[in-house]
């Protein structure tokens, strides 16, 4: 089978997110690799720059590597590609210059990508939180992950609405605020308790998840912190359980909010967990690859 890869054939993998795309390009018959970075590519965010930075990588990348779009078979994986409309009018955009080209979310890329394509487990906790599945029959699994509205516990986001409930709970005036950490909220959000409610009422997912440094920060001195440090801990474990259910598989924690919560996850969790082998970038390439099987099956099928 590998002898029906041409010399010319790559292979395009795109990890792109809310503050940057990184992309990656091989050529299927020297292994040559070729690296490039570039702005945003989320599609909720911000759908028309996301297509402009992903477009320019790859022309970047083309240069690189001296080849045409029509050589390539891409793999982008985009946050907010969950959003089924934006995907299809992404890769409806993009889909006619290449060989080949599929539009994941972020999450299953960072799935395929943290154990090599192998079965596993990963849990994502950033703004957001999400668990997926790969299990042994290549079936894929969401967990959660519908976004902080209606769930997303476990995250940075609702640890901070957590702190935000627990100020408003304190507060009949400034001057009996009880818990440190009520006293920093206060103090971060303009010193008004006015504020505090204007703030969030307006306040976004991100706005909310950067409370966070303050309930870690004060767990060991304050009730009040330390409350609020276990039920997210708790919502985590949660988290991990379901997505592992009663499968054997190892568990990835991934996401920015993974470390500083790791020390507190209960030891039975903690000794579930394993070192992840790959990135969302790794994943896509990955994907990318299996586009090109994929291919090359149709052409042994048709008799090309």
């Amino acid at each position: 089978m590998n002898d029906m890869i041409n010399k010319s054939e790559f292979t395009l993998g795109v990890d792109g997110g809310g503050t940057k795309t990184i992309a990656r390009l091989e050529n299927l018959y020297t292994g040559q690799q070729w690296l490039a970075t570039g702005g945003a590519a989320s599609l909720t965010n911000d759908f028309d720059s996301a297509l402009q930075h992903c477009n320019a990588l790859v022309t970047e990348l083309c240069a690189q590597a001296n080849c045409s779009r029509g050589e390539i078979s891409a793999v982008f994986g985009l946050a907010g590609a969950g959003n089924k409309e934006k995907s299809a009018k992404f890769k409806q955009s993009i889909v006619a210059d290449f060989k080949d080209v599929n539009v994941y979310t972020d999450a299953k890329t960072s799935l395929y990508g943290a154990n090599e394509g192998n079965p596993v487990v990963v849990v994502s906790l950033g703004t957001g939180s999400v668990g997926a599945v790969l299990n042994a029959d290549g079936k894929e699994i969401q967990i959660g992950g519908w976004g902080f509205n209606v769930g997303d516990e476990g995250s940075g986001a609702k640890m901070g609405v957590l702190a935000i409930r627990a100020v408003l709970s304190e507060i009949e005036d400034l001057s009996h605020v009880e818990s440190i950490l009520a006293q920093a909220i206060v103090s971060k959000l303009g010193g008004d308790q006015n504020n505090v409610l204007a703030w969030s009422t307006s306040a976004k997912p991100s706005d909310f998840a950067s409370l966070t440094p303050l309930i870690f920060e004060y767990h060991k001195k304050c009730r009040t912190a330390r409350n609020i440090l276990m039920e997210h801990v708790g919502y985590v474990e949660s988290l991990i359980n379901k997505a592992r259910s009663n499968t054997n598989l190892p568990v990835v924690l991934l996401g920015g909010l993974s470390i500083p919560t790791l020390p507190f996850l209960n030891p039975r969790i903690i000794n579930l967990l394993v070192e992840a082998k790959g990135n969302a970038l790794d994943g896509a390439c990955l994907l990318a690859k299996k586009l090109t099987q994929i291919q090359i099956t149709r052409c042994v099928t048709h008799g090309n």
